[in-house]
């Protein structure tokens, strides 16, 4: 994809997330997901993704650092799974998002938490970011990264900001039939990264599509609670993945920087 293209499904991406980011998350989409989830719904983090308790873990234990670490969060949205691994860590924590709205819902959900480091947001460009060479301990990516459309340009800029045999563990999605990714194993290895982990996350297609089509069954209720800006952004998701989810992966790495 050129430059060009790529910046062009960048900012129509951002228009649609920062949408989706005037508001919280009502408390009837989060109940499509507390149903769905069950125990594995991360009720405190309140998370934008589809990320669990299990993944959560996993992540936090994956990362590799402790108090006096640091660690950036790229497309954090709101900062509720990053402030969690801060919080478990005590680890300081860099949240970054192309999303205005976002930060600002970050910044104030960050009282909510009792962290020991420190903590920062901020709007940034993935592309290119605004942080020294060799300047983090870690790097984490929560179902992000397949909506960007250069991800070797990505991969290239984290393995820059990371120090040397530092972990970047991200969660995103294969597809095999479509524009998004189907392996992301040659992009990491050509970026300077040597893989650990691998591997798709448990049960996630059963939650997923329930969750997509408990959201198209609730149009209604969303658009009443959310308003229709609000809820547009979840109603077309489950409109254009659902019916493909079958040619998809969602897949949870951990990469070491070499």
């Amino acid at each position: 994809m050129s430059e060009k293209k790529g910046e062009k499904v960048l900012d129509n991406r951002k228009v649609l997330f920062e949408q989706a980011y005037k508001k919280e998350r009502s408390e009837s989409y989060r109940d499509i997901f507390r149903e769905v989830y069950g125990d594995d719904y991360p009720e405190e983090i309140n998370p934008d993704s589809f990320v669990t308790i299990t993944d959560m873990k996993t992540i936090a234990k994956n990362l590799n650092i402790g108090s006096a670490k640091s660690f950036i969060d790229l497309g954090c949205g709101r900062g509720g799974p990053g402030l969690w691994i801060a919080r478990e860590t005590g680890a300081n924590y860099v949240g970054i998002d192309f999303s205005e709205n976002a930060i600002k819902q970050a910044q104030d959900r960050s009282r909510d938490f009792k962290i020991k480091g420190t903590t920062k947001f901020q709007v940034e460009n993935m592309y290119s970011l605004n942080f020294p060479t060799n300047s983090f301990d870690g790097a984490i990516s929560i179902d992000v990264i397949s909506f960007i459309p250069d991800p070797p340009a990505i991969f290239k800029e984290v393995a820059r900001i990371l120090r040397s045999e530092a972990y970047f563990v991200f969660t995103t999605w294969e597809n095999k039939n479509s524009n998004i990714t189907n392996d992301y194993r040659s992009y990491l290895r050509d970026t300077g990264f040597s893989i650990k982990s691998y591997s798709e996350t448990p049960e996630w297609k059963k939650r997923q599509s329930e969750v997509y089509q408990k959201t198209l069954e609730s149009k209604k209720l969303l658009i009443k609670d959310m308003g229709r800006d609000g809820a547009f952004a979840y109603i077309m998701e489950a409109k254009r993945y659902l019916p493909t989810i079958n040619d998809t992966k969602r897949i949870l790495a951990v990469a070491m920087k070499m």
